[in-house]
């Protein structure tokens, strides 16, 4: 099962939120890739949206045999497939069963994509995924890495085109969450029509996942004197 990326939404501990809400980044990801995540991209008025055809420039039809011109495709012309989270693959928690047991938790807080123009009937994917790392009762400060899968699909006969395995990386000071990102490089991709979305398919989310909430923290004990 599969479940859209926009529909996730994963509970942080407030003193970890961020300023992420939905699908978005990785690293320094919206500097790495022009705003990829910040969608700051000009082409793209919003990386998680699709767009639809660019219309057919054309001249008066003075002459029946005159065809009208096509314009030059853009990224915005392109209908991106979303990015979709796989079922169980939206957290990675590390410890015992229960949560006083929990050492650590990685969750994805956001994902994104942008197809862009790479040639005659080729288009280049770089897809981005952002997420952190949270302490449990169990954990401690330090720096943890968890594997993270990003794979592309064609949809006529479902075979995987991309497929890879990243390990991520962020470190925490024990109260803070610690930050990972994440992005492609540019899948290529053969693109008989605009509507990628029709013929592809993306997915991504961690190797042995658990897809539960982050682990609750021990409070601290209200000392008197």
């Amino acid at each position: 099962m599969i479940v859209p990326a926009t529909h996730v939404r994963i509970a942080l501990f407030s003193t970890a939120l961020g300023v992420v809400a939905g699908c978005s980044t990785v690293g320094s990801v919206g500097d790495s890739v022009g705003g990829f995540f910040s969608h700051q991209d000009p082409n793209v008025s919003t990386v998680n949206a699709g767009a639809n055809p660019r219309p057919v420039a054309g001249q008066p039809a003075t002459n029946p045999s005159d065809k009208p011109k096509v314009l030059p495709v853009a990224s915005q012309d392109i209908n991106c497939p979303e990015v979709e989270i796989v079922d169980n693959g939206a957290a990675l928690r590390v410890g015992g069963p229960d949560n006083a047991s929990v050492r650590y938790q990685f969750n994805i807080d956001d994902t994104a994509r942008q197809c862009d123009p790479a040639g005659p009937s080729q288009a280049g994917l770089k897809i981005g995924v952002k997420g952190e790392v949270v302490i449990g009762p169990a954990g401690a400060a330090g720096t943890f890495s968890a594997p993270l899968k990003i794979k592309v699909t064609r949809n006529s006969d479902k075979t995987d085109v991309f497929a890879q395995t990243y390990q991520v990386e962020a470190s925490t000071d024990g109260v803070t969450a610690g930050a990972f990102r994440v992005v492609t490089d540019p899948i290529m991709l053969p693109m008989s029509t605009l509507q990628l979305a029709d013929v592809y398919s993306i997915a991504v989310g961690f190797e042995g996942g658990t897809g539960g909430p982050p682990p609750a923290r021990h409070k601290k004990k209200k000392t008197s004197g």
